[in-house]
């Protein structure tokens, strides 16, 4: 098991940090796509949430995620086979996790007579927002077998825990 560094960022540090600009950016691709996809069915609206992840998983690469309440904290596991804990960026704000991946591949030489390759340089972007907030600084990651698992303790109040600890 090998740890991931995980960056903390405040809200207000948001626009200073490169990755939420790069994901700015992609944002406005997804939602061209999504339109496209919309478009495509006759702009149905019972499916547009379906085109608008069909869209992000096209425009992002985004990997499969399980996201579970364990009662005091979150998990998440990440699906990211072939990367390495080096190439994993995982950011966290209060609300939200963001997982990034930059997959660096080798180019076949000319030599080896490669018919074709699926295998290219690539990035993946995974955006979570957590149903309530989280302890951005307690967040633990590591990645083994292609599984990035994420621990994100929820925050607790100081308030609460006097009247918890009063309670008992």
């Amino acid at each position: 098991m090998t740890s991931v560094s995980v960056q903390k960022v405040n809200r207000d540090e948001k626009a200073a940090v490169p990755v939420f600009e790069e994901f700015s950016g992609r944002f406005d691709e997804i939602q061209k796509r999504a339109f496209e996809l919309f478009e495509k069915r006759m702009c149905a609206a019972e499916q547009a949430n379906e085109d608008w992840l069909r869209a992000e998983q096209e425009v992002l690469g985004s990997p499969a995620v399980e996201f579970a309440d364990k009662g005091n904290a979150y998990e998440l596991r990440v699906a990211l086979p072939g990367f390495d804990a080096r190439d994993v960026q995982v950011i966290v704000t209060e609300d939200e996790v963001i997982v990034h991946a930059v997959s660096k591949k080798e180019r076949q030489s000319e030599k080896e007579d490669v018919l074709w390759t699926e295998l290219r340089d690539g990035d993946i972007y995974r955006r979570i927002h957590v149903p309530t907030p989280i302890e951005a600084g307690k967040i633990e990651a590591t990645l083994e077998q292609g599984i990035l698992r994420i621990t994100a303790p929820k925050f607790v109040d100081a308030r609460e825990k006097a009247l918890v600890v009063i309670a008992a």
